[in-house]
This record gives C-alpha cells, structure tokens and sequence, in this order.
C-alpha cells in the first residue's frame, strides 16, 4: 500500500482550515456603522468584542436589521453580525465606549491572529508551489521523484520475483542457445573457468531483426542461471535534465555489483550506444554523456564481479565502436530469422494451449509463413484463434490459418470496393500473367493459389511457397524478374492496354535488378563489382557526409544495366503469355467466375497447353 505523500497531506489541511474560515466569515452577517449606533441607543446590544476595526456584536434578542448583500438592501432578522469600526484619524467616534458603559454593554478588546492573517496571505503562494511539485511528481512517474531523479528505473528479478522462462521455452535458435548456455554455466560455475585462467565475458550483444526473441533469450538466461536480473530499457536512462543518464548508469552498475552474480539487460541499446559525433550538428551532450559512462562502467568491471551486461538492438550498425570492442560487448550472438523446421517449432509452443482440429498441417504452414518472425508466427496463430472463434467454432483449422494469413499479408477483404467489369478483366488477366509465368519457368517458387479479392490496397494476389535459399543465383533472380512482371506484360497483349496495377510489381522488380547490379556484380558493364559497401538503413547524418561512391558517367552506366536486366526480363514474360494464349484464357475465366483458384488449376492449364518456355537471351558485354 503507497503512504501519502505528506506534502498532500499539508495542502489538504491548509484547504480545510480556509474553507472553514471561510464558511464562518460567510455565516455572519456586517451591517453599517449606523444601524449598530441605532440599535446601540435602543439598548437591544448585549455584549461586543472589539478587534482592531472591527466588532463582532451579539444582540439581546432576534431582531430585524438592515444589511447590504449583492442583491442591494434588505431586512433580515439576526442575533449577532459584525461591524467595521471608524478608526481612522479622519472619522474618529470616541464617544463608543462612553455609550456602550453608558448602556451596560459586555465589552472587550481582543488582538487580531497574526497566524490567521499570515496563512491567508501565504495560502495562494503556498497552493502554487504545491500543485507545481505534485505535477512535477506525477511528470517523474511517482512520489519522492526529486531525489531521485539520478535513480536507475531498472525493474530488478530475484528470489521474490523470480524469472520463469526457461531454454525450453525458446523454440529455435539452438546455435544461440549454446553459445548463452556459456554464459550461464559462467554464473552457475565460475571456478571452473577460473582455475584455467579464462575472465568472464563483460557483455553479450544480441543482434537481429525485430521479433526473433532477443528479448525472449535474455529472460531464458536470467531464469536458467537463477540469478538477480536486472531489465531496463536504454531509453530509460535518457531525461529533460543533462546528467541525470549518466547518475542513473552509476546507479544500475552499483546495484547490479552489490547484488552479484547477477545479469544486466539493456534493451534497445542503439538508443543511447549511437555513434559519437555522427549526428547532424554535433552529438546530443546528454546521450554521449550517458554512453561514456556506460563505456567507462563496463570496462572498470573487476573480474571476480560476476556481472554480464546483456544488450539487444536491430541496428548494430549505427553502435560506437568503443562498444563493441572486446573488454565490453566481448560477443555477439546473432538472432536470425526462424527457418522451416524452428518455424515449425516455435508455432507448436503457440499452439500448445489452443484446441487444433485433426486435419490442421503446422508443416504446411510453417511453409507458408517464410522470412515470419517468431513475433509475426505468435500473431498468425492468435490471428486463426480469432477467426474461428468469429465464426463461432470449437477447434482451429486449415481454413483459418489460411484466412488469417491472407489477412496478415495483403489486409482485410476490402468487398465494398466497386469495381467495374472492364477493371475486374484487366485484374484478372494480370493475376494470369503471374501465375501462368510462374507455372511455366523451371524452378520458379510454387504457386499456392491466385486470387482476384481486393484485400487492403490489393486488388488481386498470386500467393506462392518460396523455397528458401542461402544463395541465390543469377538465372533464379532473372526468373523471379520474369514473374514480378508477367502482369504488365499480359495486361499489354490481352488488354491493348496498361493500367496502374503494376506499380507494387515494378518497385520490387526494380530493386531486385538494382541490386544484382550495385552488390552482386551481374551486370554488363560491371561484373565482379560491388559498387555499394553498406545495404543497410540511412544513419541520418553519417551517411549524409560520406563521398559519393562513384561518378556520373558510373551512374549512367548502371542505369543502363538496370534497364537491360528488366527489359529482357518482360520481353521473355511476353513471350510466356502469348506461347501459353489459351492457359492465360482459361485461367482469367476460372478467376473472373470463381475469384479464387488453386495452384493446381494453373499448373492444369498449362499442361494441356504444353510447349517450353524459350530461355532467357543472353547478351555479351
């Protein structure tokens, strides 16, 4: 239970006592100086307590009396009221006390409450600065903010609050694994590693995509090795007021070593491990000063402290490489993306507690969810759950998981949308052409099904099962070029037209070919030459200030590679759909009266077709 902040206790009874004063100068009532001169010489005053300039007169009996309200003057019957008392040199009445003995009035002087008169004039000033320090209090996330603004916000797990996840429960990434094993064994068993004279690792960086579970394995590490675990996001560490970073890494490093053995997390560390000096118009004081001290913690480690740092982040890339040298982030464990068979586990763990029906196939769709995260596989399956409770079943089966796919990649089922009957042809035709193409060319990634269903800013869709490849070869990339752009090509022979469908399909197609040209050398004028160093994400600043890479004339030249590559592409997915006019006819029939159609019935058509496709033509450079 929270105790109240004292500070809220204070202002409340401040509050009362004013609106007690308050309430009892309400409840009396002031008449003018004249009425009480008149009701003094009837002899109707019984008793006056005189305080500075003003009296407080209590009457004999009830008595009507004229008083001034905000509704001008009126006659109400009171027993007391006060009275404000001429005292100024100008309106003197020194012949009051002369009148009230005269007429055996009870009367006393009385010295006005300085503390009274004091609290009202300081009640305002006081008020302020208390609601200036609660809103302070609420803005650093609880009481007692102010001296705490240099504490570390790290959530800390022991014995009270234990970690439970276990290796077990992290499907996949078994290389990952037995590289943290290591780790932990360290924690469990240091002497082993002691008496041979190896040091424990000072940190472990855990590196990948978004959702692979970097954070999952940092709580299966701290919950195997049993250990005090400390979990913090790099953010956290970041506040309006410069200084205040670095005090709160002071801070976790303390604790962490007092409560050794133990496990420190820090999440997202790119937010703070950013390189230095790398930013437009010089670095942020505050973040730099929070990462020198992390940089100056994590090498002061002593060796016999048994403190490991872990740390995640998605953007290696842009990390200080004072941090990534040895002495502090000495490893770094890779998080990749889930292949087939860890697909396939890690939707088991996902499915244990749902009811599955007997015909649901987790291999088939392991295989239908390539390049998912761990993060995206949990979402399909919750995402099925929620489709066949929609429809009110009791188990989960093939259907759903195919809904709730077509969901996930390509959005809700847009059937408000009117589309006309000439556009619903050209979808139809286009939809043809990649599913015709792709049936036709050797090798090419498995046509699942083909549908012409508007679904989020998709008007059609050719769904596929990729064959996942380490390496992937010049005449697969040509063919997948080949595909992208069948829809163009069958939209111009069957349609005499082209519309705006294929503008999704001439992005991925253009940076397919940019990249056979500019990182893998396959193209004319440049093979065997990587004209780009760097793939990934635009470090906003860095980048900026890099040279250019290469000339004009160089630019030119790739252009024309870019060109050539994808026009030889569409001229060889023309020459598909018109060998194959009558698979293409019956396909866009089959689609335009059935929206959806397998796999099955594409391949059919093109069977009967027969024929081969001609290869690709080759050029010399």
């Amino acid at each position: 239970m929270r105790r109240l902040n004292p500070w809220l206790i204070v202002l409340f009874v401040l509050a009362l006592f004013l609106m007690f004063s308050q309430s009892s100068n309400m409840t009396r009532v002031s008449v003018n100086y004249n009425e009480f001169k008149s009701l003094l010489e009837r002899g109707q005053v019984e008793r006056v307590i005189i305080r500075e300039n003003n009296a407080e007169v209590t009457l004999k009996a009830p008595t009507k009396v004229a008083v001034n309200g905000p509704r001008g003057a009126s006659q109400i019957e009171r027993e007391n009221f006060s009275v404000r008392l001429p005292g100024s040199a100008a309106t003197p009445d020194s012949t009051l006390i002369n009148q009230l003995e005269a007429r055996n009035v009870n009367y006393r002087f009385e010295a006005p409450s300085q503390w009274l008169g004091i609290l009202l004039n300081f009640l305002p000033i006081i008020l302020l600065f208390g609601m200036m320090y609660f809103f302070f209090m609420r803005a650093q996330g609880g009481q007692n903010g102010v001296m705490q603004f240099g504490q570390s916000k790290a959530k800390k797990y022991g014995k009270e609050n234990r970690v439970q996840t276990k290796f077990t429960d992290v499907a996949g990434h078994e290389e990952a694994k037995k590289e943290l094993i290591e780790v932990v064994d360290f924690l469990k068993n240091p002497g082993k590693y002691h008496q041979i004279g190896a040091e424990i690792p000072k940190g472990v960086l855990l590196v990948g995509p978004p959702g692979t579970g970097k954070t999952l394995l940092a709580r299966a590490i701290a919950g195997e090795a049993d250990v005090p675990f400390f979990s913090v996001s790099a953010s956290e560490f970041m506040e309006m007021f410069v200084g205040v970073g670095a005090s709160r890494v002071r801070t976790l490093f303390e604790d962490a070593r007092k409560s050794a053995p133990a496990i420190m997390f820090i999440d997202e560390i790119d937010s703070i491990g950013r390189k230095r000096g790398a930013g437009i118009g010089g670095g942020h004081d505050e973040r730099e000063q929070t990462l020198n001290q992390i940089l100056s913690e994590m090498d002061g480690f002593d060796k016999a402290s048994n403190v490991i740092v872990l740390g995640a982040t998605n953007r290696p890339d842009v990390l200080d490489p004072a941090l990534l040298r040895p002495g502090r982030f000495d490893r770094q464990v890779t998080i990749d993306l889930p292949n087939l068979k860890e697909r396939e586990a890690i939707l088991k763990v996902h499915l244990r507690n749902k009811p599955m029906a007997d015909g649901v196939d987790v291999n088939e769709v392991a295989k239908s969810t390539p390049y998912f995260s761990g993060a995206d596989l949990k979402n399909v399956t919750n995402e099925a759950a929620l489709e066949a409770a929609r429809l009110s079943k009791t188990q989960i089966d093939m259907s759903d998981f195919y809904r709730a796919l077509d969901k996930i990649t390509l959005g809700l089922e847009n059937s408000s949308l009117t589309i006309s009957d000439a556009e619903k042809k050209a979808i139809a035709y286009h939809e043809a052409g990649h599913a015709v193409t792709a049936a036709v060319i050797p090798g090419s990634d498995k046509l699942q099904k083909v549908s012409i269903i508007p679904r989020g800013r998709a008007l059609g869709a050719a769904f596929y099962l990729p064959e996942e490849q380490v390496l992937m070869s010049k005449e697969r990339l040509e063919n997948q070029l080949v595909v992208a752009l069948g829809g163009r090509a069958a939209e111009e022979v069957f349609m005499g037209n082209v519309t705006s469908g294929a503008a999704d399909d001439f992005r991925k197609a253009t940076n397919i070919a940019r990249k056979m040209v500019l990182e893998w050398g396959m193209g004319d004028n440049f093979k065997n030459m990587a004209l780009v160093t760097d793939s990934g994400p635009v470090f906003l600043g860095e980048d900026m200030t890099k040279p250019k890479a290469f000339s004009e004339h160089t630019s030119q030249l790739v252009d024309e590679d870019i060109k050539r590559i994808l026009n030889r592409a569409f001229e060889r997915a023309r020459e598909i759909v018109s060998e194959y006019r009558v698979a293409m006819n019956e396909v866009a029939e089959a689609l335009l009266s059935q929206e959806l159609i397998t796999g099955d019935v594409v391949r059919d058509a093109v069977a009967r077709v027969g024929g081969a496709a001609q290869p690709m033509p080759q050029t010399t450079a």
